[in-house]
């Protein structure tokens, strides 16, 4: 596997970050140390660090005054794993911001969600060096552009055209207007929602070149000169970007997977208590006592069993392909306040590192080794042998990656209706596998601790790691 920790940042020239054991560096580059030390040491910073809406670096010895450092937040999802109520969280966090900042006598000069990283449900602004003093006769927000291309673009078009969010993996600077334009019909460009920000500007950067030719003319209205006034405009054009914000993360289509609980067939009401007290004792078996543990419920859905293990003081990591149900998983979490960081992934096809050399944003897997006390595979293993192809012995050898201590499976037999649906006539391959070829893939990487048969046929195993 590659490294859980990402390179050095090297494209801010206003100084970098790196990591050094479980610690975040931030060196400030010698043009900016005067402003990023002012905006450190203010009030004003003090008083979104006390509130937990920015990292709270503290500097290390005098004579390094220009390294800033911090406990390094233990899995950090990138947006292309986020869902769209995780995007509109870190939308508005990033607009608050902005906006708490421009009554300070601050502004942020960059506005990406690659800024926020979450702890939990809670979106954190990680980038100490976007602060900087406003210029005062200003209406104008320089991170406005960028906001729109990599905030606004990709929730509407994730909204209008399906675009995945996971796609601005391939676009660090965000959507171009232009490019939305060319995919979306006459109908859809002059709709309220999309004409402001992508038909207009598409529009007028047809102009653009004609436009460069001539002399550049100071706009009056950028340089207003009652400060009260440009801080209305200021926060006026906020309130509006909010607005549109909110309006383009509209909430996501059920699926077949979100509604799945109110669908069971295959379990009864019975069957389904069942199951839940048998986890719930393991869960007891497998949690340490005096600190929180760590759980990873691989193929969450939409969080039963995460929130049963973060209502049992659990850390949880909720990892769910199906973009609906993550949606609904964070929602659930986010208001009924509980310890499940949602990720919007495949584990069968994890998100790779990316950005220069492969190492500016790292690869999913690294991050989830062996951070956890107990893996949650529920109802999981046959979707990844019938959908993915994947063999038994390979799906037990990253399970044994990813956990410190023990794994809870639900084996679901062949003769299970969801096991026959997914074969789809290939019975000659995997007509006759059965619990004891799991278990024949578990020797030497796990030994049973408990089995549980389920009245349904299936059966709850947890399994002890050997080191």
């Amino acid at each position: 596997m590659t490294s859980a920790l990402p390179s050095a940042t090297f494209r801010d020239p206003a100084g970098s970050l790196s990591f050094e054991d479980d610690l975040v560096v931030r060196r400030i580059g010698p043009a900016a140390r005067g402003p990023v030390l002012e905006f450190l040491e203010s009030p004003f910073c003090r008083r979104l660090q006390l509130r937990g809406l920015i990292v709270a670096p503290h500097k290390q010895e005098k004579p390094a005054r220009h390294r800033r450092q911090h406990t390094k937040i233990p899995i950090p999802t990138y947006p292309w794993e986020w869902t769209p109520t995780q995007w509109l969280a870190a939308a508005e966090l990033t607009l608050n911001l902005c906006e708490e900042a421009i009554a300070d006598g601050w502004v942020l000069k960059d506005a990406t969600p690659l800024n926020v990283l979450f702890t939990a449900t809670r979106p954190i602004f990680v980038d100490i060096l976007s602060f900087e003093r406003r210029d005062p006769n200003s209406s104008i927000w320089l991170a406005y552009g960028q906001y729109i291309r990599t905030f606004l673009l990709p929730l509407l078009m994730d909204r209008l055209l399906s675009w995945p969010l996971s796609l601005t993996l391939f676009k660090r600077d965000g959507y171009e207007p232009a490019d939305c334009y060319a995919a979306l019909g006459w109908g859809r460009r002059l709709t309220r929602a999309a004409f402001w920000p992508i038909t207009l500007p598409a529009l007028l950067d047809r102009r653009k070149t004609a436009a460069a030719q001539k002399p550049a003319a100071q706009n009056p209205a950028s340089r207003l000169q009652s400060p009260e006034i440009v801080t209305a405009v200021l926060e006026r054009t906020l309130h509006a970007l909010r607005r549109r914000t909110r309006r383009a993360a509209a909430a996501s289509a059920p699926s077949n997977w979100s509604e799945y609980q109110g669908t069971l067939t295959h379990y009864t009401p019975e069957q389904s208590r069942q199951k839940l007290a048998w986890v719930r004792q393991a869960l007891e078996t497998s949690l340490p006592q005096r600190v929180p543990g760590r759980v990873l419920d691989i193929g969450a859905n939409t969080g039963e069993f995460s929130a049963l293990a973060a209502e049992m003081g659990a850390e949880v990591v909720a990892l769910e392909r199906d973009q609906a149900s993550a949606d609904r998983l964070f929602a659930m979490a986010r208001q009924r306040s509980l310890a499940i960081q949602t990720i919007h992934a495949d584990i069968a096809r994890p998100t790779p590192a990316v950005g220069w050399r492969n190492a500016e944003s790292s690869a999913l897997l690294p991050r989830l080794e062996a951070q956890f006390d107990l893996v949650l595979m529920l109802a999981v293993i046959h979707h990844l042998i019938l959908m993915e192809q994947i063999p038994l012995p390979e799906i037990l050898a990253l399970a044994h990656r990813l956990t410190r201590r023990h794994l809870l499976v639900e084996w679901v037999p062949v003769e299970d209706p969801m096991y026959q649906s997914l074969m789809r006539g290939r019975d000659t391959l995997y007509g006759a596998l059965s619990e004891a070829d799991l278990l024949a893939a578990c020797a030497g990487r796990f030994h049973t601790l408990a089995r549980q048969p389920l009245d349904n046929g299936r059966v709850l195993l947890l399994f002890d790691k050997i080191a």
